[in-house]
C-alpha cells in the first residue's frame, strides 16, 4: 500500500484528535488534559514516553536497525482568547467549549498531525534504520516550554529536526518546505515618556508626552522610507499606547509597546539603533524624558531550513504526493520557538496551506474567526512520514554546525 492510502486510512484518526483538541483547549503550562489526551495515545501505540515538567512529552521510536535520530516536533497550548462560532462565511465544524481559550492558531492540528505520523510510524519500526523522537511543547506562545523541552532534546541528541505550522493564506493541502529564511526573529521594546501634567486649558504650561509621543511615531513610520535598506525584509508596529485619566487633564506620562520583525540581523540591528536615536531625539526636543521597561535587543532567532534537509523534503513530498502540492512562499514575518531547535538540530519547519475561501477558511492566525479546512491535514501527516524515512535513509553529509551553548546558556541569552 502507497504511503498516501495509508495515511488517508487513518485521516478520521487525525481529524477527530484535532477536533477533541479544539473542544477543550488549553493555554501555555496548563495543558493538562492536553497531555493527558497524547500520552494516552501513545501508550496505545505502544510507543514509550517521557513527560518534561513544564516542558512537555517525548515519545521514542526505536528502529530495529542503529542509525539517524530525528525529531518531530508538535506545540500543545492553545491562545487566551475567545472564540467565534463563525469563520469568514459559515459557521465552523467544531469551536471551543472553553471560555477565554481557543485553538486560534493551529496547535490542535500540529499535535494531531504528529500523532497521526507516530501512528503510521511505529507500525514501521522493523523497517526502520534509527531514531525517530516525538517532541510535544508545552507553552509555545508563551516560550514557556520550549527551555526544559529543548534542554532534554539537547541531551538526548539528535541528527535533525522537523516541523509544521498551518497557514491560513496558503491553499489547503498545498505545503512550502522552500529552503533559507522562513519566519522572522523578533524584538520587543515597552517605553515609558514621561512629561509634565497640567491642566487642558493650559497646555503651555504643561509638557506633553502625547505631543512627544505623536512626532516620534511619525519619525519611525518614515524610518522604513528614509534610512533602511528596500533590499531586506523588516517589520515594525506599536500595539499598545496608554496614557491620560481624564479629558481634561494633560497626562505626565504615556508607555507605549511593540516590536521588530526581521529575517536579517544586520538589518534588525541598525533598525533598532535608529529607534533608540529617534526616541533620544525627539524626547530632548519635546523636553521629556524616557524610561525602557524593556529595551529592544536585536536577535538573530530566524526560522532557517537548511539548505540540505529543504532538498530530501521536497523529494520527499513529491514522492509520496505530487510536485503539484509544493508551494514556493515568502518568509512568514511573525516568530517561532523553532528557532531555538534549530541551533542545535539543522532542519526544515514546513507551512502547510489550510485556506479554503469558499468555505470561509483563511482569516489570519490569532483571529476569532481563524478555521482550517480538515482536508489538508492529511498532506500534513504524509509529508511528516516521509520526510521522517528519508532523513533516516539519507547517506549524504549535511553542511550544519550546531551552538556549543548549551541550552540554559543560549536562552538565558534571550531573555528566558
Amino acid at each position: 500500500m502507497k504511503l498516501s492510502e495509508t495515511v488517508a486510512s487513518i485521516e478520521q484518526y487525525v481529524i477527530d484528535i484535532r477536533r477533541d483538541l479544539h473542544r477543550h483547549p488549553e493555554i501555555g503550562l496548563q495543558e493538562v488534559r492536553t497531555m493527558n489526551v497524547v500520552t494516552q495515545e501513545l501508550s496505545d501505540l505502544g510507543i514509550p514516553f517521557e513527560i518534561v515538567q513544564d516542558g512537555g512529552i517525548i515519545g521514542f521510536i526505536h528502529g530495529a536497525q542503529s542509525g539517524r535520530t530525528i525529531i518531530l516536533r508538535a506545540d500543545l497550548d492553545a491562545l487566551p482568547m475567545k472564540e467565534s462560532e463563525l469563520n469568514l462565511k459559515q459557521k465552523k465544524a467544531v469551536t471551543s467549549t472553553i471560555a477565554n481559550a481557543a485553538h486560534t492558531c493551529g496547535h490542535d492540528a500540529h499535535t494531531a498531525m504528529l500523532l497521526g505520523a507516530a501512528k503510521i510510524l511505529s507500525s514501521k519500526r522493523e523497517e526502520l534504520a534509527g531514531s525517530i523522537i516525538l517532541a510535544f511543547e508545552q507553552g509555545e506562545e508563551m516560550g514557556g516550554g520550549i527551555k526544559n523541552l529543548l534542554n532534554r532534546l539537547h541531551q538526548i541528541g539528535a541528527d535533525g529536526i522537523w516541523g509544521i505550522h498551518l497557514k491560513s493564506d496558503l491553499q489547503a493541502g498545498k505545503i512550502s518546505v522552500d529552503a533559507g529564511p522562513r519566519m522572522a526573529a523578533a524584538s520587543g521594546f515597552k517605553v515609558v515618556l514621561k512629561g509634565k501634567a497640567g491642566h487642558g486649558s493650559r497646555p503651555d504650561l504643561a509638557v506633553s508626552p502625547v505631543d512627544c509621543f505623536v512626532d516620534f511615531y511619525q519619525a519611525l513610520r518614515n524610518m522604513r522610507h528614509s534610512r533602511l535598506s528596500p533590499f531586506e525584509t523588516i517589520t515594525y508596529s506599536i500595539g499598545i499606547v496608554q496614557a491620560g485619566s481624564a479629558l481634561n487633564i494633560i497626562p505626565d506620562t504615556l508607555e507605549f509597546a511593540g516590536s521588530f520583525r526581521y529575517l536579517n540581523k544586520e538589518q534588525g540591528e541598525q533598525a533598532i539603533h535608529i529607534f533608540k536615536d529617534i526616541l533620544a531625539h525627539v524626547s530632548e526636543m519635546h523636553n521629556c524624558s524616557f524610561e525602557y521597561k524593556m529595551e529592544p535587543v536585536v536577535s538573530d532567532l530566524v526560522v532557517i531550513n537548511e539548505a540540505t534537509c529543504a532538498k530530501i523534503a521536497a523529494a520527499a513530498v513529491e514522492q509520496a504526493l505530487s510536485k503539484e502540492v509544493l508551494a514556493t512562499i515568502p518568509a512568514w514575518m511573525a516568530s517561532e520557538s523553532f528557532s531555538f531547535y534549530l541551533k542545535y538540530f539543522p532542519g526544515v519547519f514546513a507551512f502547510l496551506g489550510v485556506q479554503n475561501e469558499e468555505q470561509g477558511m483563511g482569516a489570519e492566525h490569532h483571529n476569532e474567526h481563524f478555521d482550517i479546512d480538515e482536508s489538508a491535514l492529511i498532506v500534513g501527516v504524509t509529508s511528516t512520514v516521509q520526510y521522517a524515512l528519508d532523513f533516516l535513509a539519507y547517506k549524504g553529509s549535511i553542511d550544519y554546525t550546531a551552538t556549543d551553548k548549551d541550552v540554559p546558556e543560549l536562552l538565558s541569552q534571550y531573555g528566558f
